[in-house]
């Protein structure tokens, strides 16, 4: 029997018996681990709270024939608004869904990724940025993390940091110049603003503690989250269901 003690926060939840939940929880080093949560369902259960759906809890856990059980857990936050307001808990499971379809390896970097995950929830629960500009933050800085930065310090041909017009290569992740774009363009490059070009830049390439000041709006936020939401399924390679059911409810 081994005994390890993990942080994380409870991304899915699924039934298993009158008493019991399987949960994935993404953890700060192990990535996404599941966890048999025994009696969790119980009015007994000491560890109920910190099994909750979008709880932030410190897990000991049992590892028994390649499976863990939860000893026992101490909540850390739980973000209850989120799960209070339809909209906010599609978002939240879409990145949910993103998280479990990347299947995080153990050597990955899960730290950071539930920095980003815990903090979207932050802002979330605080109604203090809007749910899309969080949507486009997350896309495109998990899959900066993950080891699909787009290539956005320049021109890809010509190296130039700034033009009139910009043009992203959404299949490529890279951008061009109107020049360069003339002899190099392709069908699925969106040409973009100053506005919208720093944003791409600040998400994919800024320090963690400055990640989320700053604000955009109207046309500019329209075309970030266009971008944003393609270029995550375009390098995924999957469509996910529950982006489907966030626009059904916005």
């Amino acid at each position: 029997m081994q005994m390890t003690t993990v942080s994380g926060v409870v991304i899915r939840e699924r039934q298993a018996g009158d008493n019991d939940k399987f949960l994935d929880i993404l953890t700060e080093n192990h990535g996404v681990v599941e966890v048999m949560a025994k009696g969790v369902k119980k009015f007994s259960c000491q560890f109920a709270a910190a099994s909750q759906l979008y709880a932030y809890s410190k897990f000991c856990l049992i590892k028994r024939r390649e499976r863990y059980y939860i000893d026992s857990a101490q909540t850390i936050k739980i973000f209850y608004s989120v799960r209070e307001e339809l909209d906010k808990l599609a978002l939240v499971s879409y990145f949910s869904e993103i998280i479990s379809y990347a299947q995080l390896a153990e050597k990955e970097n899960s730290r950071d990724i539930l920095r980003l995950f815990l903090n979207v929830l932050h802002y979330l629960s605080e109604g203090t940025r809007e749910p899309e500009l969080l949507k486009s933050i997350f896309e495109l800085r998990f899959m900066a993390e993950t080891g699909h930065m787009p290539d956005v310090v320049g021109c890809s041909n010509c190296k130039i940091y700034s033009a009139e017009k910009m043009f992203f290569v959404i299949r490529n992740g890279v951008l061009f110049c109107e020049n360069c774009f003339s002899y190099y363009g392709r069908q699925d490059a969106v040409c973009i603003s100053e506005s919208v070009l720093h944003a791409v830049r600040h998400i994919v390439l800024t320090d963690f503690d400055r990640l989320f000041n700053f604000r955009l709006s109207g046309e500019s936020m329209k075309l970030l989250s266009y971008l944003s939401e393609n270029y995550l399924i375009m390098h995924i390679g999957k469509r996910f269901k529950t982006l489907d059911f966030y626009k059904s409810v916005i």
